[in-house]
């Protein structure tokens, strides 16, 4: 697995990992693939490890400050993304919120965009996680970008995923009331639900570790690894348990497959 941090506003990657961020390994990535010199061996020399008893990853953290944005142009970013895919079974890629064009500039063809590294994700992506808070201010904002999201990229590879619902904000059964306003105001009939779980999360961030790690029994754990189940990773395959025919005494069993 490579966790790419593409964001050009506000990489949080790094720091919510633990990682030092010396050298942003997205941004390096990047310039080497400007170059034509990026490979995998180049995507673990920049890329960081994070390594845990439950399963280790790549980081490709993401920039320190949001003005280094430029360097992360289209063409570069399309090609660390392919060099990922490549490298790696699985690339999961943190972007930035705003798919806003740069419009003073829109009509000169080759100059930068700020958003550039996320549309450039979005359209390589083969599933698209639009996150939203679960609260009357993230609500209205995830219903007005899930409109611009759907302008960039097919419905078909959008599933949207509500993050820290709670009773406290939302009324009795959050969960219901979230998915009757996303289905209501923006058609969404399909979502999932991440209950909000501050004690845990806030334990994985001190850590400086995945919830995994800090709190295997988080109840926003066990909705991340559910949607994982049952939208990333491919079914189990169970296997054919031979049915035994009945026999006599002396006899041999036999199995039929």
């Amino acid at each position: 697995v490579v966790l790419a941090d593409a964001d050009t506003h506000g990489g949080a990657i790094a720091p919510a990992l633990g990682l030092l961020d010396e050298a942003p390994g997205f941004a390096a990535a990047c310039r080497l693939a400007g170059t034509g010199g990026l490979n995998h061996t180049e995507l673990e020399r920049v890329g960081q490890r994070y390594r845990s008893a439950h399963g280790s990853f790549w980081v490709l953290t993401g920039i320190s400050r949001p003005s280094r944005w430029p360097e992360l142009a289209v063409e570069r970013a399309q090609a660390t993304i392919e060099q990922c895919r490549s490298f790696a079974e699985f690339t999961v890629i943190d972007t930035g919120f705003s798919l806003e064009n740069d419009e003073e500039i829109s009509s000169d063809l080759f100059a930068p965009r700020r958003n550039a590294a996320t549309v450039t994700a979005l359209l390589a992506a083969d599933q698209v996680f639009a996150v939203g808070s679960a609260d009357p201010v993230g609500l209205p904002r995830l219903l007005r970008g899930h409109v611009d999201l759907l302008d960039t990229v097919d419905a078909e590879r959008v599933h949207v995923v509500m993050n820290r619902v709670r009773s406290s904000v939302v009324g009795p059964n959050p969960g219901s009331q979230v998915r009757r306003a996303l289905e209501r105001f923006g058609g969404i009939v399909t979502s999932s639900i991440v209950p909000h779980d501050p004690s845990g999360l806030d334990a994985a961030l001190l850590a400086g570790k995945t919830l995994r790690d800090t709190a295997a029994k988080s109840p926003a754990r066990s909705a991340i690894a559910a949607l994982v189940s049952e939208r990333i990773l491919p079914p189990i395959a169970v296997p054919h348990r031979a049915r035994r025919l009945p026999f006599a005494r002396g006899q041999q069993p036999q199995s039929s497959s």
